[in-house]
């Protein structure tokens, strides 16, 4: 029976090495080959020699007994995969034992040989065994040798491929660290769009493995960190192959708007909001309404965000004063800032909105021309701007300018005279017609003289 290619290539590449005198490293080889099958006993004799050196790392006198098992009884005792994968550990053991180079690297070439014919060979002898084991052996050989074998042994590729092969083969069973290991390559090589879809891969398969979405979610993050752009066109490109999934939606929508790109992030709102998106996902929708001059819309968003469960926040407050401001609903808008100043005492930009509030309805009920009762509504304006300065410093100048503006058209020491119900320095109420929804309790102070 003719030897096994394997043995052929590890004997031609030791020739160099018997030239120098290293005669002794000749690979034995196996028996040759009978006329008839052999024995029980001759098959059970030749695997107890070699299992007894191989267990012991005997393995130049287990070698010549475990070639002989797989010229001729390679399924020998238990019809599996035993003898091919203790071959290639034998000859990655001779080669650690090698004190020559050459010799060593000659040693991992047969080794890489036998690895990459095993699974023909098993199927050949119709062996049992696990062909994503045998993928992932392949990567590990060959991960684990860099640098020590030849380029391009027929049968063997990347690490990375033979991971990528077992994932597709058993991707329940595959152990995270060689998911990790594909990922990792694909990083190093700056190919970020295979890292992506390879992660888009395993999350489809692997998802609900909280250790694979971990590392799944660290691999993104390290790359949009990166490079943002990345994301957006990840995210684009699944986008497009589920334009219904609102968890793609909602996270194209939140990076459109970290980085920026308000018009897109606005254009995809419209999609979005149709659909069933978390309430803090409407939170930032209603805030990209108002900004882009939609208070109707910026307020139908709030109530469906606080309907789905949303907490609004201060600012979301005064984002619906705001907006009612917009729409010169100004009872609504001074109701939704006080809220606002009423869960964050210290908003002073809130102050400073319902002073405006005031100073807005004079323009809206005097006609224009403000008689007493109008300058009045003055005192309640300059009263909140006073409050802003007081509980936010950072306001002083933005107050104090409104101030000096509002109180030179305060009522005149004349206006007062010719009021009963007024004296300076006591207390008046802004609670009548046209200015009924204030109801401020201020005081009654002249407009400084021009002199």
């Amino acid at each position: 029976m003719p030897q096994s290619a394997p043995l052929l290539r590890f004997q031609s590449l030791v020739v160099g090495a018997l030239c120098a005198g290293l005669a002794f490293l000749v690979a034995v080889p196996p028996a040759s080959a009978q006329d008839s099958e052999p024995s029980k006993r001759e098959k059970l004799m030749h695997y107890s020699l070699y299992y007894e050196n191989y267990k012991n790392d005997n393995f130049e006198s287990a070698r010549s007994d475990l070639l002989w098992i797989l010229e001729n009884a390679p399924g020998t005792p238990d019809g599996d995969d035993d003898n091919y994968r203790r071959v290639i550990s034998l000859y990655e053991g001779l080669a650690e034992q090698a004190t020559k180079e050459d010799v060593r690297k000659a040693y991992l070439d047969t080794a890489a040989t036998y690895l990459a014919s095993a699974s023909e060979n098993l199927e050949k002898h119709g062996l049992e065994y696990t062909p994503y084991k045998w993928e992932r052996r392949k990567g590990r050989f060959l991960e684990k040798h860099q640098g020590s074998l030849p380029d391009g042994v027929e049968g063997l590729e990347t690490p990375t491929a033979h991971y990528r092969r077992a994932f597709e083969m058993a991707p329940k069973e595959l152990d995270p660290y060689y998911i990790q290991q594909v990922l990792q390559s694909h990083l190093e090589n700056n190919d970020l769009q295979k890292a992506l879809d390879f992660a888009n891969t395993v999350e489809s398969k692997r998802g609900d493995d909280e250790e694979v979405a971990g590392m799944i979610s660290s691999v993104r993050e390290d790359i949009f960190g990166k490079n943002p752009q990345a994301q957006i066109a990840y995210l684009e490109k699944q986008v497009e192959q589920s334009p219904d999934s609102t968890q793609l939606l909602t996270e194209l929508f939140d990076a459109y708007n970290q980085q920026g790109n308000i018009k897109k992030a606005s254009e995809l709102s419209k999609r979005l909001i149709k659909m069933e998106p978390s309430a803090e996902t409407v939170r930032e929708i209603a805030q990209m309404r108002l900004e882009d001059g939609r208070p109707e819309a910026a307020l139908r968003a709030y109530k469906r965000a606080k309907k789905q469960g949303a907490e609004l926040k201060a600012e979301d407050h005064f984002n619906r004063g705001t907006a009612y401001q917009k729409m010169k609903q100004l009872a609504q808008a001074r109701q939704a800032f006080q809220k606002a100043i009423d869960m964050k005492d210290s908003f002073g930009r809130a102050y400073i909105a319902i002073g405006d509030l005031y100073a807005r309805a004079v323009n809206q009920c005097s006609g224009g021309e403000m008689a007493r009762n109008d300058k009045a509504v003055y005192w309640a304006a300059v009263d909140k701007y006073r409050q802003a300065k007081e509980v936010d410093s950072s306001l002083s100048s933005v107050a104090d300018s409104k101030i000096r503006t509002y109180r030179k058209v305060f009522p005149t020491k004349e206006d007062i005279f010719y009021r009963e119900d007024w004296e300076s320095g006591a207390s008046f109420t802004i609670d009548y017609g046209c200015y009924s929804w204030i109801g401020e309790s201020t005081s009654v102070r002249s407009a400084p003289s021009s002199g």
